[in-house]
């Protein structure tokens, strides 16, 4: 295949350690600041939904329903985002990539800073749940274009012998902001007072994440068009177009594909980072603290593995990548479930499996690539953004399917699960040599 020749400033010409230009580089990082936003929020309201839940909700409630308010709220914005992802997509490829893509960043940092100054149900009754419903909805529809917009972003600006390489770096990034997000959280509870916390302490992540965003928002504008829609729009008129139309005529089998590609990813993540921890408490009797420590630490060592698997599978290929992750990690936590009683009795070596677990997760940084390249630029961000987000939601079910799985078949059961996700992960990569790639034959033009 032959390299794809970008029109660049001379000035751009110099190429950094994963071989893009300094002019690439610029577009990845500020691609990824939406994406390590959106997943820093998500971590920071789920870390203090019980305090959310106590200050947003009628004090008269029973505790546990206030807290299932809470999470209620925090599991809506999965709900909205297949619908979401389809009408972002869709006008992201009739008017373009970097507009849209300067507007999710706005709706998800302007409702992440209210959400951090709105006043309590003390202070306007009812009107409080009205408005932070309100304000995850707006962030809902944020998210579901904003992780796919940032992939096609960046898959269509760099060449395509580092697109692998440049996606895990951004798969990375939001792994970043899930570990900064449940950090700033875990110190805020350590040196602030409980009363301090739950007065106005829970506030500080929400208002900084948003100014964060706000930031990013003016980086943005500095970001240029991408050339493939740029050369599409000499084509063709694309805001004459119906993308969504077209993508469910013309791709239904690869936005199939990509939904499962995201469904594993989902639910691995959630077995991994936020099942396992509470798992291992409840029925193993491993202190939380530790847990969270070792889980927050692999998390770290995840993304920063990620770009070395995308460098990887640049050279060996993405679905043999994506297959020995899925393979690795389907295998290792069967064994892993199958042991637990064993390593529950030396906790010291729950670190080297969470190691040993993150490093195969790392591999899943192919999978926002093989989400943007099955699908023309004509409807590349509907493709992406519908199939991803329909698989993201499938994947938000993971934690009530194992609870069942507990209550119905015992704790040991788990590792059957777990195995049959790392299975459906290599019948993916596998069918990845089956699906054309068709940005790759576009940037090899």
């Amino acid at each position: 295949m032959s390299d794809i020749a970008l029109d660049l400033p001379k000035s751009s010409s110099a190429t950094g350690a994963i071989g893009l230009t300094r002019e690439q580089t610029k577009n990845l990082a500020l691609a990824s600041l939406g994406s390590f936003l959106e997943f820093y929020e998500f971590m920071v309201f789920g870390f203090f939904a019980v305090v959310i839940g106590k200050l947003f909700f009628p004090p008269g409630l029973p505790e546990a329903v206030r807290i299932f308010q809470a999470f209620a709220l925090y599991s809506l914005g999965f709900a909205l985002r297949p619908v979401s992802g389809a009408i972002i997509g869709h006008l992201g490829d009739k008017f373009g990539r970097k507009r849209m893509f300067i507007v999710t960043i706005f709706i998800m940092a302007v409702p992440t800073i209210c959400i951090g100054a709105m006043p309590t149900y003390a202070q306007i009754g009812v009107v409080a749940p009205v408005i932070l419903l309100v304000l995850r909805m707006i962030q809902g529809i944020a998210i579901a274009g904003e992780f796919a917009g940032a992939s096609v972003f960046v898959s269509e600006h760099v060449p395509r012998k580092q697109l692998a390489t440049a996606n895990a770096v951004l798969l990375g990034t939001t792994w970043l902001g899930f570990f900064l997000g449940a950090g700033s959280g875990a110190l805020l509870a350590d040196i602030l007072h409980p009363a301090a916390l739950e007065s106005w302490g829970w506030r500080i992540p929400f208002v900084l994440g948003g100014i964060f965003g706000l930031i990013s928002v003016y980086l943005r504008r500095s970001l240029d068009e991408s050339p493939l829609f740029k050369e599409l729009r000499q084509r063709r008129d694309p805001t004459r177009s119906s993308p969504f139309r077209e993508a469910i005529q013309a791709c239904p089998g690869r936005m199939i594909f990509v939904a499962g590609l995201a469904s594993y990813l989902g639910t691995m993540i959630i077995i991994l980072y936020f099942y396992m921890p509470t798992f291992l408490a409840a029925n193993y009797g491993f202190d939380r603290a530790s847990v969270f420590n070792v889980n927050a630490a692999a998390l770290l060592f995840a993304a920063l593995v990620c770009p070395l698997w995308g460098w990887v599978a640049d050279r060996i290929g993405y679905g043999l990548v994506l297959g020995i992750g899925a393979a690795g990690l389907g295998v290792s936590l069967f064994v892993f479930f199958t042991v637990l009683q064993s390593i529950a009795t030396v906790p010291a070596t729950l670190m080297w499996w969470y190691l040993a677990f993150s490093l195969l997760m790392a591999t899943a940084g192919v999978v926002p690539l093989l989400s943007a390249a099955p699908f023309p630029t004509e409807h590349r961000l509907t493709g992406f953004g519908f199939g991803y987000n329909v698989g993201i939601v499938i994947s938000a079910t993971a934690p009530t399917v194992m609870a069942w799985i507990v209550l119905s078949h015992g704790k040991l059961a788990v590792a059957y699960f777990a195995l049959l996700v790392g299975a459906i992960g290599v019948v993916l990569a596998i069918a990845t040599g089956r699906i054309p790639l068709l940005l790759n034959q576009e940037l090899g033009k």
